[in-house]
């Protein structure tokens, strides 16, 4: 799914240049759930802005779901999906509502959304929060929610 070797980026303020992303090699298997860890500074979001075609990498390759990063970066983008920390569901919505809603605006049928709501909420660990508001998720809770909602 992703395969990425190299990938460096340096960001250059006036005469000074630094190096965030420093040559990551990262092999990541469909299914496979992965998180970046690490302190402030560490390169975490630079990794995620290229891997999502945000920022174009100084040197380095990926392929990403069978795509190459550089050459098809819009393959990438309609192969993908990505959850920041601030997530993307409104916080006063209710949690399954909020998922068939955004299985509605990828044309999945009203009954099929709903359906799919059912099934990602029990495969995400988050059976029985359906009927509950965002704003009353735990952290990791919302981030599975982010998770399901692609």
């Amino acid at each position: 799914m992703i395969r990425a070797r190299g990938l460096t980026h340096r960001f250059r303020q006036g005469k000074d240049e630094f190096t965030a992303v420093d040559g990551i090699d990262l092999d990541v298997a469909p299914g496979e759930f992965v998180g970046f860890l690490g302190p402030n500074g560490a390169g975490k979001t630079t990794t995620m802005r290229i891997l999502t075609t945000l920022l174009k990498p100084t040197a380095g390759e990926a392929t990403i779901a069978g795509c190459d990063l550089r050459a098809d970066s819009a393959g990438v983008r309609r192969r993908i999906g990505y959850s920041t920390q601030t997530g993307g569901a409104g916080p006063d919505c209710l949690v399954g509502e909020e998922l068939a809603h955004h299985g509605r605006l990828h044309a999945i049928p009203k009954a099929a959304a709903q359906q799919r709501a059912n099934e990602l909420l029990d495969r995400l660990d988050l059976h029985g929060l359906g009927g509950r508001r965002v704003d009353t998720l735990s952290g990791g809770q919302r981030r599975r929610l982010d998770i399901a909602m692609g």
